[in-house]
């Protein structure tokens, strides 16, 4: 990855650089216009680095040659092998890591996507053992071009290494499995098999048919919020602690770039109760009513 990096960085950091290379993607009639830049804070732009890179490795060696840059590693198939395994590891990684984001999603949701994401990693070590690339196109691309054969021993090390730290990182989530599912769907349990102090909240809400309509909804926050307080506490206090928890950093992220955008060189000044306020507004799902705001003020003119 450090060649890739070095290589865009060599092409994006010069303006010369940069306008020449766009001119003779455009000359060929490139789909890709352009190669983005990599950010280690970005999520999802190392995967579209790679991809941009291995679509354009035949233009972008004859360009690093023209400038006295070349790079070797462009003419070694199996770098270039490993070159277009990443570049579709890195486009699963991004379809995974997309389905975490949103603001609506809760910890339960997230965990159905661990879960598959997991499925798909077991999937994919099995068919690279057997030699089925079905899921890598990169691979497959570059297949029809090469003589040299795909380093099958390297790719199935990494995946099966992804696999492990893919356990390690969400053991947590393994370890409350039971109660994730409980929360996410209350009417597929048997009340005989849930702790004593959920049993009969649990019985009355399987036998209550209004609230299996309000479930089927599909909204889980909605639905708990039917819920009545004297009927069922304890369901609704396990509910509350599973809907405050960040499945993410999405919000926190999120939140850094409006400030980024709020506080920039032009609003240097702005005061942290200012700032606060505008933060505020700018991540609040709450819509103001502003004629009963004005209406309350001493001096309200509604042509103002």
């Amino acid at each position: 990855m450090k060649p890739v990096f070095s290589a865009v960085n060599f092409i994006r950091s010069h303006a010369l650089n940069h306008r020449q290379s766009r001119d003779l993607l455009k000359d060929i009639d490139s789909k890709f216009v352009d190669l983005p830049y990599y950010a280690a804070v970005r999520w999802l732009s190392c995967g579209k680095v790679l991809l941009h890179f291995f679509e354009l490795k035949s233009q972008i060696d004859l360009f690093l040659t023209e400038k006295n840059k070349p790079q070797p590693l462009l003419s070694d198939c199996e770098w270039i092998w490993k070159l277009a395994f990443f570049a579709d590891m890195t486009g699963h990684m991004n379809h995974f890591n997309l389905k975490l984001q949103g603001k609506t999603n809760l910890i339960s949701d997230n965990f159905v996507h661990v879960k598959a994401f997991r499925a798909k990693l077991a999937l994919l070590e099995g068919q690279v053992k057997v030699k089925n690339f079905a899921h890598f196109l990169c691979r497959e691309k570059f297949h029809a071009e090469s003589k040299v054969e795909f380093p099958s021993s390297f790719a199935n090390e990494i995946i099966s290494d992804l696999r492990k730290k893919f356990h390690e990182r969400f053991a947590d989530l393994d370890a409350k499995e039971n109660e994730i599912r409980l929360f996410h769907n209350p009417f597929d349990h048997n009340s005989e098999n849930l702790p004593t102090h959920f049993q009969m909240e649990i019985i009355d809400l399987q036998a209550d048919d209004r609230l299996k309509d309000k479930y089927r909804e599909g909204n889980l926050i909605e639905f708990y919020k039917c819920l009545q307080l004297d009927q069922f506490p304890n369901l609704i206090k396990f509910a509350c602690n599973f809907v405050s928890i960040f499945g993410t950093t999405y919000l926190c992220e999120q939140t850094f770039s409006k400030m980024k955008y709020v506080k920039s060189n032009y609003q240097a000044n702005l005061s942290d109760d200012h700032l606060k306020s505008i933060l505020t507004i700018g991540s609040s799902n709450l819509e103001p009513d502003f004629n009963e705001i004005l209406k309350s003020k001493r001096q309200y003119h509604s042509s103002h």
